[in-house]
């Protein structure tokens, strides 16, 4: 797929969205979890600091101490990332956790005493950042009735490393849902793709002349575009319609005027005035070539697109013509080509190109003419061969020049110039080359089949 590929921007967008979908979707995710676990952690704080309240008493010796401390034995261990610690205040004794081990927990002083638990971020031992869950409490009378500061914290690295482990384990499952997605996007551009691709389709077989009009069995989205093309192709076939009756026209208008000079030459001829007879007749003849080498070319200028022939039709409705003519009843002809080859042109201006060679090739073949066909890189190469006098090398290219001709010598007339006009309207070439003995001229056209016009290129 090239970078002007349709399928490929909406791949190139699908992807980008499905990605910046997802590590949004990671994002709210790892925060989710992040919440969770903080909620998580505040009710494990929360039971630990009750069970600490609720031990704080007056020891045998009658001091304060915690006599019930809270019953999970990180809290026994040191520097374990479970910690708690009372102060009594003003001055009262300070009791910490083993796990703290000679660390003290610089505790906020609180201003109220209320029931309600308050966080904060303290540093901790070992240079750990602890999550601290803190009550400034009354002690009841029997315990002196002072007020006391009691936290519970934990290592809030434990809360780093279990977001981590969830978002490591999310990974491999976004990926799976990125390819997932990936796959229902690619699966989405090459449905929704195809109705473009039935048009590419149609206009090929359009191009090739199979089918005429693209026609309405389409989405309601690609269906406009289809009546528009249709649209066009209707006024092409219009266009053309117009070019040919106005040739035709044209040639009816001449027709008469030219027949009438013609019948002057021969009165003028029976009268014994033969010189100027002669000079009429020629100019009519002339005027007769040269009308129908312009009608050729207007015709041939509004050419349609769509247009395909069949040349070994054309070639055998020429040949069996040819037969019965004079000059062409006593040649051997020969069609050398695949059945069913077609070109694109339309087939009456390759009837009116191939007979004027052909027509030419009879008048100077000695005993064969040989028509041949060959598909090549795109293009159809027709080359009509005789096996007469041929072409003087050093005249070989002087043939094919707008208004020139080689009468005097018997080799070519105007044909091969409408030929050649033929060729350029359909986006062809005609050529001549000059073997030891005959003449071969070759008449190169586009071929009709898709691949050949770049209509089946991959969307």
């Amino acid at each position: 797929m090239s970078l002007g590929s349709l399928r490929l921007r909406l791949l190139v967008g699908a992807a980008a969205f499905v990605l910046a979908a997802l590590a949004l979707s990671a994002l709210g995710l790892t925060a989710l979890f992040e919440r969770h676990v903080t909620r998580w952690l505040d009710g494990e704080l929360s039971n630990h600091l009750e069970q600490l309240i609720a031990g704080i008493d007056k020891g045998i010796n009658g001091n304060l101490q915690i006599v019930r401390p809270p019953a999970d034995p990180r809290f026994q261990n040191a520097l374990s990332g479970l910690y708690w610690q009372v102060d009594i205040e003003p001055s009262g004794p300070i009791m910490r956790s083993r796990s703290l081990w000679d660390f003290e927990m610089a505790l906020p002083a609180g201003r109220n005493t209320d029931d309600d638990a308050h966080h904060y971020r303290l540093s901790g031992p070992g240079d750990q950042m602890l999550y601290v869950l803190q009550r400034r409490i009354e002690l009841p009378t029997r315990l002196g009735g002072e007020a006391a500061r009691v936290a519970v914290a934990i290592n809030e690295a434990y809360l780093g490393a279990a977001v981590r482990r969830f978002a490591s384990a999310l990974l491999p499952f976004l990926g799976v849902l990125a390819l997932l997605l990936m796959a229902a996007a690619w699966a989405q551009v090459r449905i929704g793709l195809r109705p473009l691709a039935a048009v590419r389709r149609k206009l090929a077989d359009i191009g090739s002349g199979e089918k005429r009009r693209l026609g309405d069995d389409f989405p309601d989205e690609v269906k406009p575009l289809a009546e528009e093309i249709d649209a066009l192709l209707d006024a092409r076939e219009r266009q053309l319609a117009k070019a040919r009756d106005r040739a035709a026209d044209l040639a009816h208008g001449l027709k008469t005027p030219l027949q009438v000079l013609s019948a002057e030459a021969e009165r003028l001829n029976a009268r014994g005035e033969v010189e100027i007879a002669n000079v009429i007749d020629e100019i009519c003849t002339t005027m007769r070539r040269h009308v129908e080498r312009e009608l050729t070319r207007a015709r041939s200028g509004a050419n349609d697109g769509n247009a395909a022939a069949g040349i070994d039709t054309v070639a055998q409705r020429i040949v069996r013509v040819m037969e019965r003519t004079p000059e062409g009843k006593h040649i051997v002809w020969g069609i050398d080509m695949p059945p069913g080859i077609k070109a694109r042109i339309d087939p009456e201006d390759l009837t009116e190109a191939l007979g004027n060679l052909v027509e030419n090739a009879a008048r100077h073949a000695r005993s064969a003419v040989i028509i041949r066909a060959r598909p090549e890189n795109g293009a159809v190469v027709i080359s009509v061969i005789d096996d007469g006098p041929g072409i003087p090398p050093s005249r070989a290219n002087e043939v094919l020049r707008r208004g020139r001709r080689l009468d005097a010598s018997g080799s070519a007339g105007l044909g091969l110039a409408i030929v050649g006009d033929i060729a350029d309207a359909w986006g062809g070439t005609l050529s001549v080359e000059v073997p030891e003995r005959g003449c071969h001229i070759s008449l190169r056209l586009l071929s009709p089949e898709p691949g050949a016009q770049g209509l089946a290129r991959d969307m």
